[in-house]
């Protein structure tokens, strides 16, 4: 009988070392599985989205709305000058004119990876280096500017109460 259960022991042994491991088949569609899903996870990340082209084109937008608020708000005229990649403006009030910190006035920089491709005040294309105009009364031209991010393009355009929305 000892001999028997020894047998018996060995042939439970051997079986329990047998499925010890993985298959090859087993481990070969676990590495699949997680290849598909880093192409996966790597092409959403990467890929160009509208959403993030609406997003940057947004906050361009909500800083022309503030500059507009910002003239009425201090009663000054506030011309700015927007150059494809950056703003910079100026506030004309009791007789002086003073560079406006933009760093004050938004808690937001210039959108990342956006472009200003072309203004439109009062549909006439605005030429190089000639400012916009936010006056203190909040009756300003209508404007409309085009953006893009090199994949998609839109416009911004000025409502008659002063604030900006994105068209497509």
């Amino acid at each position: 009988m000892v001999i028997g259960s020894k047998k018996l022991a060995c042939r439970q042994q051997c079986l329990a070392m047998s499925r010890a491991g993985f298959t090859l088949i087993e481990v070969m569609i676990v590495l699949v599985i997680i290849g598909l899903m880093t192409a996966v996870t790597t092409l959403s990340v990467n890929a160009p989205s509208y959403s993030r082209f609406l997003t940057s084109a947004e906050k361009l937008a909500a800083t022309f709305s503030v500059i507009s608020d910002e003239a009425i708000y201090t009663s000054s005229v506030i011309t700015c000058t927007v150059n494809a990649t950056s703003i910079s403006c100026n506030r004309y009030r009791d007789g002086e004119w003073d560079e406006v910190n933009m760093a004050k006035l938004l808690s937001w920089g210039w959108p990342d990876n956006l472009v200003v491709k072309q203004i439109l005040v009062n549909g006439v294309v605005l030429k190089d280096k000639q400012p916009l105009k936010f006056l203190p009364s909040g009756d300003n031209d209508s404007i409309s500017v085009q953006v893009s991010d090199g994949n998609y393009s839109g416009w911004i355009d000025s409502s008659l109460a002063g604030k900006f929305k994105v068209s497509s």
